[in-house]
């Protein structure tokens, strides 16, 4: 009884790794996909491209943090929002004000850091090209959904 207890812990172990090296990997091929996307849409030299990623990545890093630490708290209160009473719907809406604010305001301050790489134009491309990526990503997804039923 032990032995197949102990089998099947190190059979979901081992299967539970693959799980997380092929998301891992599909993360990887995406970003991968993302800065050739970019690159090529901005038109970006190769001294543009080494000093326009540490930029870019560094941004998203803190637009990610915010987002999994404020959003996550406001998304998860929004599930229970007929629930909520009126002083802790009060709360909520000041928290999703601050959340919004400290978005535009990281948005600003990217902007910001983006003017000393790359032009206004290729910043204003690099907004295109954000969506036009995430637009690709939802059409692929979308497709690839329909093609497994």
């Amino acid at each position: 009884m032990k032995i197949k207890k102990s089998l099947l812990i190190v059979m979901f172990s081992v299967g539970f790794s693959f799980v997380l090296q092929a998301q891992n990997t599909e993360s990887d091929k995406i970003q991968q996909l993302k800065i050739a996307f970019f690159t090529e849409e901005l038109n970006l030299t190769a001294n543009e491209s080494k000093r326009f990623w540490p930029v870019y990545t560094e941004h998203n890093k803190k637009y990610e943090e915010l987002r999994s630490k404020d959003w996550s708290k406001i998304k998860s209160r929004l599930d229970n929002i007929k629930n909520l009473s009126s002083q802790e719907s009060d709360e909520l809406l000041k928290d999703y004000m601050n959340y919004k604010k400290n978005r535009v305001e990281y948005r600003e301050d990217f902007v910001e850091d983006l003017k000393s790489v790359i032009s206004s134009k290729q910043i204003m491309m690099l907004k295109k090209a954000e969506y036009d990526f995430h637009k690709k990503l939802l059409n692929q997804y979308q497709s690839d959904k329909s093609s497994k039923k």
